[in-house]
């Protein structure tokens, strides 16, 4: 038995159109020689068919093409290597390997055509209705804004509303009415970011210009923290107050893995009449074991902060090392470095609002009384989830961001 082209052609349709099969294979003449040098017909052959292949212009022309060369019950090549072991031993070996290297050689071809028109799809070059339907890309809410998300229907169920303040603050709302001493550390430039807007001729209300109101006494900045939402709510209101005041703030800060010079806050504030330090101390522990868990430890430790007498820091026990200081690696026990063996994390600062405040809003405070918090979104999303760098927040690297819950 002999191979001839026509034999090996016959399932080419002449209709079909012909393309260079170089553009799918790069190194097509150099697979294509050793081929054509044992048998020119099985060359010529699988030279149409691979271009009628690479011309397809859906992936079920495509089949329909390579199953003519290779399907398994009439493809022309398919019946040719059936037929091998009726030829004499030289015609079987001459023929088998150039067969086989066809059949590689198109299966080859067949692969990057798929590619290829998968590729083009993606590129809106091309439309096959008979591929399945792909779903469509969605994006998920910034970790960040989970936490965020998370914590005010927290507070929202425990009876909080959210207030929302300005960015740029004055310094008598930053400072002064928070009972921050004029020669205060943070009212330092190299601590704070002063602004000075171009339409105001200077500081302490100046005209800022023909119908704009004045600017707010007192030199303007970019707000530290979210608490001159407190002063501004109890301006405005009268108690009882439940709020809480979300928002981003700046600070000059060295930016390493640990500190921004901008990042996300949310603060709290409760005034009404009795209010104490067992409710305040309630509402750190709801808060506690509702982000970390139930089985969470907390503990109060005394710190002063100029706006709060008492002042507290609320501790909650390690995520990572549950609060033993230490965890195990390759069977050894070594120390935790999240908490750096302490067994606790500082997650906010807290305290009942100093009377000075009540003073500096119109509140008595022989009549009313409160508790405040604050605490930073990044942190808390940092001890929740173990990340050990804060600048990967805002890197918006994609690898980051899809770990974390929609």
């Amino acid at each position: 038995m002999t191979t001839g082209a026509a034999d090996l052609a016959r399932g080419l349709d002449p209709k079909w159109d012909r393309a260079d099969p170089a553009r799918v294979i790069g190194d097509w003449a150099a697979r294509l020689e050793p081929i054509s040098g044992s048998d020119r017909a099985i060359a010529e052959a699988i030279t149409g068919y691979a271009g009628a292949m690479v011309a397809a212009t859906t992936e079920a022309e495509l089949t329909h093409r390579f199953s003519a060369a290779l399907g398994r019950e009439r493809g022309a090549l398919t019946e040719a290597l059936a037929a091998l072991p009726k030829l004499d031993k030289s015609e079987r070996q001459r023929l088998g390997r150039a067969l086989n290297l066809a059949k590689n050689l198109l299966t080859d071809v067949r692969a990057a055509c798929v590619t290829a028109l998968k590729d083009a799809l993606e590129a809106g070059e091309a439309l096959d209705v008979t591929l399945p339907g792909r779903r469509a890309w969605v994006g998920r809410r910034h970790v960040l804004q989970h936490i965020y998300d998370e914590l005010l229907d927290l507070f929202h169920g425990l009876g909080y509303s959210v207030y929302s303040s300005p960015e740029v603050e004055s310094e008598a709302y930053n400072f002064t009415r928070l009972n921050f001493p004029d020669d205060h550390p943070a009212r330092d430039a190299h601590d704070t970011y002063f602004v000075a807007p171009r339409e105001t001729g200077g500081w302490d209300g100046e005209p800022r210009g023909e119908g704009m109101e004045p600017a707010p006494a007192g030199k303007l900045l970019l707000r530290t923290h979210t608490s001159p939402g407190w002063v501004r709510a109890m301006e405005e209101r009268k108690p009882p107050l439940r709020l809480v005041f979300p928002g981003r703030v700046y600070r000059a800060e060295q930016v390493d893995a640990s500190h921004m010079d901008q990042f996300h806050q949310i603060d709290g504030l409760c005034v009404d009449r009795d209010v104490s330090m067992a409710d305040l101390k309630g509402t750190l522990d709801t808060f506690a074991r509702a982000i970390y868990g139930d089985t969470v430890r907390t503990r109060f430790i005394p710190i002063y902060f100029p706006f709060v007498e008492p002042g507290a820091q609320l501790d909650v026990s390690c995520v990572i090392c549950n609060g033993t200081g230490a965890v195990k690696e390759g069977g050894e026990s070594k120390r935790c470095v999240v908490c750096k063996g302490s067994g606790w994390l500082e997650v906010l600062g807290s305290g009942m609002v100093h009377p000075n405040v009540f003073r500096a809003v119109g509140y008595d405070p022989e009549e009313v009384t409160g508790f405040a918090f604050g605490m930073g979104v990044e942190r808390i999303a940092m001890l929740r989830y173990g990340i050990p760098e804060i600048r990967l927040f805002l890197e918006n690297d994609v690898r980051f961001l899809r770990q974390f819950p929609r």
